[in-house]
Parts: C-alpha cells; sequence; structure tokens
C-alpha cells in the first residue's frame, strides 16, 4: 500500500477502535495480536471459571493481556483502576503456574484519549512489587502499532475493504490535514501575534538562509509546537513517521523547482512553497496552525538543512 491508502486504513481501524466497547474490543486485539505474531494464545472463557483474568497470552514471553473496554473511558477511572489491581492478582494466583508471569499489560480502549496517571502509577506499583520485566497499559495507540507493522494483506484483512484514494473526492482524509485540525483545535486555537526568540532556530534560520520574515513565523509557530508532541504522545508511530515522510517530500520537491526570475531568495520561496502545500486553504487560521507544523519539523530537521 502507498501511503494514501495507509492512511485511509488507519482511519478505517481507528473508527473500528471508536465503536468498539466490551467484547468487540477484545475481539479486534485479539485479530490483531494473532496476526502479529503466532505466539500469541487468546484464551476462551470456561464456565464458571472464566478466563482467569486473561484475555491473551504470549507464551515465550510470559507477557499477559487483559482487556478492559468501556463505552465511555473518561467516567471509567476508578473502574479501570481497580479492575487492573484485581485482575493482576487473580492472572498472577492462576497463571503464574502455568507460564510465569514476566510482563503484564492492561489493554485499555482509551479511544486515543491516553491512560490515567493513576493507572500508571499502580503498573509501576506492581512492576517493582512482582519483578516484572514490563508492566504497562497497552493503548489505542499500541494496537494501531501493531497493525501497521503487518504485511498490507493483513492490515486490509482487520479493517476491511480500502478504497481507491485517487476515486475519493470531497473527502479530507490526509494525515496533514488530520493534524492541523488538532492544532486548529487546541484550546480556542493558534495566536502568532507575539514574537518569541528559539536559540536553536536562529542558527537553523541563517543557516538556511531563510529571511528575518520567515524567522519571525517560525519562532513564534515554534512556541506553540508542543501541541504536536501531545498528539503524536496519542496518536501512532505511524502518524508521525508518514507526516515526517509528506514534508519531507514536499521539501525536496521545492528545491528541484527551478528559481523564478526576479526572486533573490531561494530558501524563502521554498519555505512558502511548502506553506502553500500543507495549507493551500488561505484562511489565517489554517495558515497559522500550518506554520506551527511546519516549525516542529523545522527544528527536528526534516525540512530545511541541519547547521551541524
Amino acid at each position: 500500500m502507498n501511503i494514501d491508502e495507509k492512511t485511509l486504513a488507519r482511519i478505517l481501524f481507528q473508527l473500528k477502535v471508536l465503536s468498539s466497547n466490551g467484547q468487540a474490543y477484545e475481539d479486534l486485539f485479539v485479530n490483531v495480536m494473532r496476526r502479529e505474531s503466532s505466539d500469541f494464545a487468546p484464551v476462551k472463557p470456561q464456565g464458571i471459571f472464566g478466563d482467569r483474568k486473561n484475555d491473551g497470552y504470549n507464551r515465550k514471553r510470559g507477557a499477559y493481556y487483559q482487556v478492559f473496554a468501556p463505552e465511555d473511558p473518561k467516567l471509567k477511572q476508578q473502574v479501570a483502576v481497580k479492575k487492573l489491581k484485581d485482575d493482576f492478582a487473580g492472572l498472577k494466583a492462576y497463571w503464574d503456574t502455568v507460564t510465569p508471569v514476566r510482563e503484564f499489560h492492561f489493554v485499555f480502549n482509551d479511544k486515543y484519549k491516553g491512560a490515567f496517571p493513576t493507572m500508571e502509577a499502580d503498573l509501576a506499583d506492581i512492576k517493582k512489587e512482582h519483578h516484572l520485566s514490563d508492566c504497562s497499559s497497552f493503548l489505542a495507540q499500541h494496537l494501531e502499532d501493531r497493525l501497521m507493522s503487518l504485511p498490507d494483506d493483513q492490515i486490509q484483512a482487520v479493517v476491511g475493504f480500502i478504497p481507491d484514494p485517487s476515486k475519493i473526492q470531497m473527502l479530507d482524509y490526509s494525515i496533514v490535514n488530520d493534524v492541523i485540525n488538532h492544532v486548529m483545535l487546541y484550546k480556542g486555537g493558534i495566536n502568532t501575534a507575539q514574537i518569541f526568540s528559539v536559540p536553536d532556530f536562529d542558527e537553523k534560520i541563517q543557516f538556511n538562509g531563510l529571511s528575518p520574515r520567515v524567522g519571525a513565523l517560525l519562532n513564534s509557530a515554534a512556541y506553540q509546537a508542543g501541541i504536536l508532541d501531545e498528539y503524536f504522545a496519542l496518536n501512532s508511530e505511524f502518524t508521525k513517521q508518514s507526516l515526517r515522510d509528506v514534508l519531507s517530500n514536499m521539501y525536496q520537491s521545492a528545491l528541484a523547482k527551478p528559481l523564478p526570475i526576479i526572486s533573490s531568495n531561494k530558501s524563502d520561496l521554498v519555505f512558502f512553497d511548502i506553506l502553500d502545500g500543507v495549507a493551500p486553504d488561505q484562511t489565517q487560521a489554517v495558515r497559522n496552525a500550518a506554520l506551527v507544523v511546519l516549525a516542529y519539523f523545522f527544528e527536528s530537521c526534516d525540512i530545511f538543512e541541519d547547521p551541524t
């Protein structure tokens, strides 16, 4: 699959995550995990004994998974914390005699909202108390990472038919626009009125021959680039890598374009060419959000050159 097809596959998978609760999410989890590793074994409930607090495990690694997928994760904080403690106690008591418990993963359908701090603290306590090699939450973003690491045919087997992106009209499905929408909706939008100076930026701006005007735009937007750290923390690695690839390709494409006769600053032209590609919509709100995206990847040197 190309990047557009994989982006559509990601969206289809996220729709499954957002609409799956309880057993439906457990089935989705098992479907992905079995395709990722032949060592993963799901556990079916057995009459009055149930599954002994184990929804699936990797025999070789001694890694156990317990699924919790409430309809509204925000309303189930206390339930989630109590469940992970009770589930681990029950799991340890029975399954440690079958295959020693070396890892415990609390599979929580957070619907891309993140884990609760108290949940993470309790998992850390369990890890320390029982000397586990790993004890952590397994969120929707982690399941998406497992899915996107599979061969194309296996991804399609999970998400279903993937339409041809070239035949989709009037539908905005790209990762670039997904990220821009996130930035625009973050706490009332973006304000680039005040100019901030970021020392690392100054060196990169000068090294790449960008004008003071472009430098001011990047410095201002860089102050808010942390918004993207929050976005990437709740999404799969595929999301960040794909966006990095898109912007890098835009940069290389802009570099290859001929320099207009009337222009004296190739670097500025490259910058605004990328900005136009990211935000063809000329509204100020969209372009401000796009500037934050460019500043984020400018800092990481995925677009323009690293002075070192």
